[in-house]
Formats: structure tokens, sequence, C-alpha cells
């Protein structure tokens, strides 16, 4: 058995903002996708001290960055997600809330997007996308009782 620690931020929900895919090619055409290119954006809300919450937001939309038309692709997506997360203010400094909101939640929030990427294209018609794998870097904290570091991700 994996020994296991509870984290002190929790997930509390997670709620689709916008789920949209748009065929740009037929139907008998959408057996083989190739390659396409995609950007994801991330935004947070304030931390509120009073709740012990904070909102994070991910949004994943085909094409490039700089050329937002996407007709030339087989379809257009939009994915954007919202994410709330409840903090254990005991046991997770507050100072540091930012920094896990902006690298952290995402990478929680992230197998939540890749299963609506998944489900919308394949429900499309599509070879469905399948979002990589992402590596997860280590957060680390200095624990205020003992002079041992703990890892926090």
């Amino acid at each position: 058995m994996i020994d296991t620690k509870k984290h002190p931020i929790s997930i509390i929900k997670v709620t689709p903002v916008e789920l949209s895919i748009k065929a740009n090619i037929e139907p008998n055409n959408r057996e083989k996708l190739g390659v396409i290119p995609y950007t994801m954006s991330v935004g947070h809300s304030d931390y509120d001290s009073s709740e012990k919450i904070i909102g994070v937001g991910v949004k994943l939309k085909t094409g490039k960055k700089d050329e937002p038309d996407t007709s030339d692709l087989p379809f257009s997506l939009t994915v954007e997600l919202s994410a709330l997360f409840k903090v254990d203010e005991e046991n997770f400094p507050i100072e540091h809330i930012k920094d896990w909101a902006v690298r952290n939640a995402p990478l929680i929030i992230y197998p939540y997007l890749r299963e609506h990427v998944y489900a919308l294209t394949i429900r499309a018609g599509f070879t469905p996308m399948i979002l990589p794998l992402l590596e997860v870097p280590t957060f680390k904290l200095e624990n205020k009782n003992t002079s041992t570091s703990s890892k926090v991700s």
C-alpha cells in the first residue's frame, strides 16, 4: 500500500464554463486528425480568506496563439473549466497560495480538461484528441515546526 497524506488544499468542484466543438470538415473525412495545435490559458481569483477558498480557471482552444482562425483545422474546439479549492490555513502557508494557484492547481484541473477534450472530439465523430501527460514539478515548503522540508504539490 502507498503511504499517502491528505493535501492541505482540496478541490471542492470543477465546473464547465464552455464546452464547444464545431466541425470544419464533412463527417466521412473525420477518421484521421493529425496534430491539432492548441493553446491553454490559466487564471485565478484572489484568495477569499473568510471562506478559505480560491478559484482557478483553465481554458483550451484549438489553433495557434496568434492565429484565431481555425477554419483550416478539422474542428474548432473550446473547453473552459473553473475549479474551486478549499485551503486548510493551519497546514498551508497563505503567502504561497498564489504560487500554488499558478503552478499546481492547473495540473490538478488538467485531467478534467483532458477528459472533456477527448469526449467532445469522439462524440463529434472524430478520432479522439488526447492531450499529452505533463510532468509535475515539485513545490517545496519548509516545515515551520521542524528543520526538515516537506513536499507540497
